[in-house]
């Protein structure tokens, strides 16, 4: 059976809506689109699905929050931009959801720390997203049990500390983003033990130290963000074994050396980025084999960019239409 989708966007119909989620022959709510809502008549099964964003109006949404204690077999529950009063209360409420799978409360406004429990009430959750909240304490031990979790969203929040190497359970993990936090720390070498990891983001936070050469273990991964951290040394030769990396983000951070010639045998990078380092000397001739390469920042470094080497290598990017930045 194809779920319906609720349409709706006029506010003066969220009351119709709220009134509907007491029905039992639906199965999926959204409050984003406006065309086929009267199709949830002719659905019939148990409710699975709510999604409701940017809904207005206090009473509205206390009528919503109020409907979801009575919804327990949700698979997907998303309100994104529907501020709850009571974070806590939120999370209680989503606890009892034992057969959630995904679940998003990102822009709620959501305080306080991170639910411990989290882990053991919802073992079936896949997606998690509690982004652009104002969210603090330390990052929960316990979500090491989270086996089946695939997309794990945190960033925009006050989380601080170290990543726990518990997390290294996290075995079905394909994306972690933890970008404009205040986590510390090493970048820990456990994310190597990740093996469907395909993007890793841990921009904007407080990381330091040098890379950890497990990194080059991370065969699938698509996308690694480390720009403003505090991370220093050489750029690690162990990134040259990620050859699925299309973007590398490494800019304002403490990086040292030459920009290392193993990039170049990144084919399938279409952005680079490692502005506002430390690095010097030529730059490397392999940066022309990146056939893929839209996006090249070198800015705010040490390179002799009047070398004959540097030369020959920035004529040959711009020729292609990357986008270079010195």
């Amino acid at each position: 059976m194809t779920p319906a989708t609720f349409s709706l966007l006029p506010a003066e119909c969220h009351d119709q809506i709220l009134s509907f989620l007491r029905y039992k022959d639906l199965v999926r709510v959204s409050m984003t689109n406006v065309d086929a809502w009267l199709a949830y008549f002719r659905v019939q099964g148990r409710l699975e699905s709510i999604r409701v964003e940017n809904m207005a109006g206090k009473r509205k949404r206390r009528a919503l929050f109020s409907q979801l204690r009575a919804t327990t077999g949700l698979k997907t529950l998303s309100l994104v931009n529907v501020p709850h009063p009571c974070t806590g209360v939120l999370f209680q409420q989503v606890s009892c959801m034992h057969g959630l799978q995904e679940l998003d409360l990102s822009s709620n406004g959501l305080k306080g720390p991170l639910p411990r429990w989290l882990s053991k009430h919802l073992p079936l959750l896949r997606r998690l997203s509690l982004s652009n909240n104002q969210l603090s304490g330390s990052l929960p031990v316990e979500w090491g049990a989270f086996s089946r979790l695939e997309d794990l969203k945190l960033s925009f929040n006050r989380l601080e500390g170290n990543v726990p190497e518990t997390w290294a359970g996290m075995r079905s993990l394909r994306l972690l983003s933890l970008s404009y936090n205040q986590l510390s720390g090493p970048v820990p070498s456990f994310f190597s033990s990740l093996p469907a990891l395909e993007a890793l983001m841990l921009g904007g936070n407080k990381f330091n130290g040098s890379l950890p050469a497990s990194l080059g273990a991370l065969s699938h991964i698509h996308a690694l963000y480390l720009f403003q951290n505090e991370l220093e040394g050489p750029i690690p030769e162990a990134l040259g074994s990620c050859l699925a990396l299309q973007i590398l983000l490494l800019s304002h951070n403490r990086f040292t050396g030459p920009l290392p010639p193993f990039l170049g045998g990144l084919r399938q990078l279409e952005e680079l980025s490692v502005s506002a380092n430390k690095l010097e000397g030529e730059l490397p001739y392999d940066l022309k084999k990146l056939e893929h390469l839209h996006v090249l920042d070198l800015a705010d470094n040490r390179f002799a960019a009047d070398a004959p080497r540097s030369r020959n290598v920035l004529e040959a990017m711009r020729l292609r239409d990357c986008q270079v930045y010195m």
